[in-house]
């Protein structure tokens, strides 16, 4: 048996929409994926047309598509693998900061320090003021 359904994407839902939208839930699963193949092709076209695009929800492709199937929009799911990516990223970011730049910018002023001082090994000590042996 073959089953043709096709729907005004763009009609106002009525009630009979909204018991189906109810019902939907509580199907079995032979009735879930009969119900997702024959609006997989309406559904498809309601995203493309111009009543998704301005948000209009009180249409019949709204009511199916989007709140019967959850096909529109972003699911919680996504938005919180991308929150996690990003703080991924923000936190390697910080890492490569820290060990890229600020290890080597705080090590390289140490190291400039123990450059810059002379050996003083073979001077005498008078008073405060150092005198190198060399100029004797």
């Amino acid at each position: 048996m073959t089953l043709v359904y096709e729907f005004d994407t763009r009609e106002k839902a009525n009630s009979y929409h909204d018991s189906m939208v109810k019902a939907y839930p509580s199907s079995t699963g032979e009735v879930k994926e009969h119900r997702d193949n024959m609006d997989i092709v309406p559904c498809r076209r309601y995203k493309k047309s111009r009543e998704y695009a301005d948000g209009r929800t009180d249409t019949v492709g709204y009511k199916l598509c989007c709140e019967m199937h959850g096909w529109c929009g972003l699911s919680g799911w996504y938005i919180f693998l991308i929150i996690v990516c990003c703080l991924i990223v923000l936190a390697i970011g910080g890492a490569l900061l820290w060990f890229c730049y600020l290890n080597r910018f705080f090590g390289g002023k140490e190291k400039e320090d123990e450059e810059k001082k002379e050996d003083y090994s073979n001077t005498e000590d008078v008073g405060s003021v150092e005198i190198s042996v060399a100029t004797y």
